[in-house]
């Protein structure tokens, strides 16, 4: 992210349905990008039945788009003239739209909000220009992937505070993925120990405390959180599946017969009854 061009890609919406066993089929699926470059980043907005997404609309520019679930139209909603923006968010309020963007000088990317009905937004943390990532924790806490200037390789997960301006590191060698628990004052992210050894942390961030690890199949990382806290993996056109209690991983969606199994990100939608998938072309971004 940030001094790399965009990788070709675009969102697929699957419709699940569960069995009585207890296993998921796919009952419908469509694309709902047409762009022959860059469109990622979905975040599902329940209270607007919609999905937030960016999209540079073969250009240069990077803006944010919302797709809306019952029209199957797409609007922008974001759209700075110079800047770049990624990773669109609902503030945990549910009043702002929350990204990193991108400054007129190509390497500065800090934390901004905006008003969702347009208007003026502004950064938070302003002097850390170097996140790439991030996760609403609370009201209050917002967890980052921190890129650094040295090199994008060499990731720091940190947690900011909104109300007192701080933001405190607090692991190393981070992937780009965090997610929080639906239900639990709990963090997943991945820990890079080298170039094969990655697994997935589960951090307490109210009690400061560890709770466990998951070890992640080599070169895989993506993942989204499902109901009590299993962890749906992407991988070679599968999805596994692994928690805590059951860290050995298993398929539980097979796409490799479809027209999108080259996928990477994925994220439940909040009712677990759809997931929007990011696909792309050539080598996995």
């Amino acid at each position: 992210m940030g001094q790399d061009a965009p990788p070709a890609t675009d969102i697929w919406l699957v419709q699940l349905k569960s069995t009585v066993s207890g296993s998921y089929q796919v009952s419908n699926y469509k694309k709902i990008t047409e762009n022959p470059s860059y469109d990622n980043q979905p975040f599902f907005v329940p209270s607007l039945n919609s999905i937030l997404y960016v999209s540079d609309k073969n250009s240069n520019q990077t803006d944010i788009y919302q797709f809306d679930l019952a029209t199957g139209n797409s609007k922008r909603v974001l759209n700075t003239e110079y800047y770049k923006e990624y990773s669109p968010m609902i503030s945990y309020d549910g009043k702002l739209i929350s990204c990193i963007s991108i400054e007129p000088d190509g390497t500065s990317q800090r934390f901004w909000q905006f008003p969702f009905s347009a208007g003026i937004g502004k950064p938070l943390f302003p002097d850390v220009t170097d996140v790439g990532y991030y996760c609403w924790l609370d009201e209050e806490l917002v967890s980052f992937i921190r890129i650094g200037k040295a090199s994008n390789t060499n990731l720091t997960l940190a947690i900011g505070n909104i109300s007192s301006g701080t933001m405190d590191k607090l692991d190393e060698l981070a992937g780009r993925c965090i997610q929080k628990s639906r239900s639990h004052d709990l963090m997943y992210y991945v820990k890079k120990y080298d170039s094969l050894d990655w697994k997935i942390r589960c951090y307490d961030f109210k009690r400061n405390v560890y709770k466990g690890e998951i070890q992640l199949p080599v070169g895989h990382e993506d993942f989204t959180i499902g109901p009590n806290d299993v962890i749906w993996l992407s991988s070679n056109g599968k999805i596994l599946e692994a928690s805590l209690q059951n860290p050995q991983w298993k398929t539980v969606l097979d796409f490799t017969s479809l027209p999108f199994k080259n996928f990477y990100r994925l994220v439940y939608s909040p009712d677990f009854n759809m997931l929007a998938l990011v696909t792309y072309e050539g080598k996995k971004p």
